[in-house]
């Protein structure tokens, strides 16, 4: 047994019995390096990622190539989700190297944590002729190494970020030109980026779902839009049956998915299908909506109200396993006689419409789910007597916070109180489990090994943004002054003396580099989240000084934005919705109007605690004369 036996990641627990002498990152492993003049392997994947499980079993549980990693390295194994500080910092150096990303991550390090070389994946030759060439290279050209090491560890600081910012206020509208080169990646067939496997990016769907009526003909990418919305609702990649998302597809047509399902996708497309739902009032998003609420409900919810990461992609040792089904399975439970149309609307083939024979429910024309009631309650019983995949029970601030924001959206659209109670009720369970009033500390994940992991910027920005949609949906000035610690926490932990971010702490361990994430891929960019709850906060509580950073913010990235727009599209709809074409908020007082008056109006309506007037329409951050009845509030509206 290893060093692993008392951790609390799933995923480093699975790598507990290899004959591999992993240690988890931490001084004794670091130590051990340095004191033994050894390099590191610094390996990171997660508990539901396929190829890890591959590499493991090919390579980590093998005593030969255990024995040559064991003599010659010290190694360390990270969880990318518990410690994603250190997977940004070496994914970026793998980058930097010339190698594409992905995981399994494996990275060989100097004795200091400077890299020299890397890659993903490795077939068991590979990887032993590997670690015998690197080896060889540690002991006869080390000084050579540590060069390579140093010039790759100087260019991982992120030290000329938005040295050249654009002026907000003489900018020519850009918006339109980001949506003609948005419609120019992406794919007039099947929706989403041209390229497979093909990812959702929920992020650019907000986008998209964000800009004005006027704006989505251009290049057509109101049409592109609801092309991918519609195309992942009927593909693989949703499990028709039991609803959820799984993380890509390995096809450009969203038809067979990498089947693992993550709560940070499902809690952002939960937000994309309510306001294509809000606009579209296509029934197909709304029961998409509502089976992946009950997918997250049912397999990923913590008997302490929080969700946990994800499902394995892997059930029995083989992917896909759980989802699929050979025709004699599907033709003995349902027989092909009297279900034909079934077997029709799902693209069921009597020799599999996947690999070895395998089906994977998939619709070629759009049908309800809910037409196929009842051949899906005899499907769910069947295949719930399955060896279910693995779940990640790893909980974490981001994740969690992000659910938070869609279910809030959801509710909202679907008019939901169940589904707004239980958004309210993860909110108060984020507070409790992953926040400490008497310290004002903020933890990464609910369990830890030997010490808490403080929270990274994606989590507390996360988080910023739950707080903010709880105040928009409640007015209770609780969640203002929760916000209000929180913006305080993070300018002395996380902020320096740039316009952006430290994603690291300053009270976790330090590592050989600091970074600034902006990159908006599938999850949003913590500097662009925090960018937002910025720019919420100084609004709600009238403090220009909090929307001057956030437009400083947005000030320093809009010139990558432009240029590479499906990648910066949170910084986007932030500088849209808030700048370019900003939305109408109207300010009400709850005790004199209620939600039902207001339902007529063309605005975002945010109820305001103790407020001398009863309503205020706002522009952006910019607002009108307070009025105290409701046709001039509509008159307001008009002239706007």
């Amino acid at each position: 047994m290893n060093h692993l036996q008392n951790q609390v990641s799933p995923y480093l627990l699975q790598h507990k019995n290899n004959p591999v002498e992993w240690y988890p990152w931490g001084e004794l492993a670091l130590n051990k390096a340095i004191n033994e003049d050894k390099p590191i392997i610094l390996s990171i994947g997660y508990a539901a990622c396929h190829w890890c499980h591959v590499m493991e079993h090919e390579s980590f549980e093998n005593l030969e190539v255990a024995e040559l990693m064991n003599a010659n390295f010290v190694c360390i194994k990270v969880d990318r989700e518990e410690r994603p500080d250190i997977d940004l910092i070496y994914m970026d150096a793998l980058h930097a190297m010339g190698l594409q990303g992905g995981w399994p991550l494996n990275v060989f390090l100097m004795p200091d944590q400077k890299p020299f070389y890397g890659g993903t994946y490795f077939p068991k030759a590979n990887w032993m002729q590997l670690l015998n060439s690197i080896h060889n290279a540690f002991k006869e050209h080390k000084s050579e190494l540590q060069k390579s090491a140093d010039g790759f560890a100087a260019n991982l600081h992120d030290t000329n970020l938005g040295l050249y910012p654009l002026n907000l206020e003489e900018l020519s509208p850009i918006i339109p030109r980001s949506m003609e080169l948005i419609s120019k990646g992406l794919d007039p067939v099947f929706g989403g980026t041209h390229k497979s496997p093909k990812f959702p990016i929920p992020s650019l769907s907000l986008l998209l779902e964000s800009i004005p009526d006027k704006l989505r003909n251009l290049g057509h990418v109101g049409e592109l839009a609801d092309l991918q919305l519609t195309k992942m609702a009927l593909g693989g990649i949703f499990d028709q049956l039991g609803g959820g998302f799984s993380r890509y597809s390995v096809d450009s047509e969203w038809f067979c998915p990498h089947f693992e399902k993550m709560l940070y996708d499902n809690a952002q497309l939960i937000r994309v299908y309510a306001l294509a739902y809000q606009r579209s009032h296509n029934a197909l998003y709304r029961e998409v909506l509502l089976q992946s609420i009950d997918f997250l409900n049912t397999e990923l919810k913590g008997d302490n109200g929080l969700y946990y990461t994800a499902l394995d992609a892997d059930s029995e040792g083989v992917e896909g396993l759980f989802y699929v089904w050979t025709f004699d399975e599907l033709n003995h439970l349902l027989p092909y006689a009297k279900h034909q149309a079934f077997y029709d609307a799902y693209s069921i083939s009597k020799h599999g419409n996947w690999e070895h024979g395998y089906n994977i429910l998939f619709k070629k024309e759009v049908y309800l789910n809910a037409t196929f009631e009842k051949e899906f309650e005899v499907l769910k019983i069947a295949r719930n007597q399955r060896v279910r995949p693995a779940t990640d029970t790893k909980q974490l601030l981001s994740w969690n916070a992000l659910l938070a924001v869609g279910l809030l959206d959801a509710a909202n659209v679907l008019e939901d109180d169940a589904i707004l109670q239980d958004a309210l009720r993860l909110v108060t369970h984020i507070s409790q489990v992953l926040t400490d009033s008497k310290t004002n500390l903020f933890f990464h994940q609910a369990t830890f090994a030997n010490q808490p992991i403080m929270a990274f910027l994606d989590d507390l920005a996360a988080w910023g943004l739950a707080l903010m949609k709880s105040y928009q949906v409640t007015g209770s000035s609780s969640y203002l002054a929760k916000a209000e610690q929180l913006f305080l926490y993070i300018t002395i932990h996380h902020s320096n003396q740039q316009v952006f971010y430290n994603f690291h702490s300053s009270l976790n361990d330090q590592l050989i580099a600091p970074k600034f994430e902006l990159v908006d891929s599938v999850c949003p960019s913590s500097n662009s989240m925090l960018c937002e709850f910025l720019m919420w906060l100084g609004f709600f509580n009238n403090d220009p000084a909090k929307t001057i950073l956030a437009k400083d913010m947005l000030a320093a990235v809009l010139e990558q934005a432009q240029a590479n727009p499906i990648y910066f599209a949170n910084w986007l709809r932030i500088y849209s919705e808030w700048m370019e074409n900003p939305r109408a908020i109207v300010k009400y007082n709850p005790q004199s109007t209620s939600k039902d008056q207001l339902k007529e109006l063309n605005a975002l309506c945010v109820p305001v605690e103790n407020q001398s007037y009863r309503f205020m329409v706002c522009i952006g951050d910019r607002c009108l004369a307070p009025c105290d009845d409701i046709n001039s509030l509509k008159a307001q509206l008009d002239a706007i």
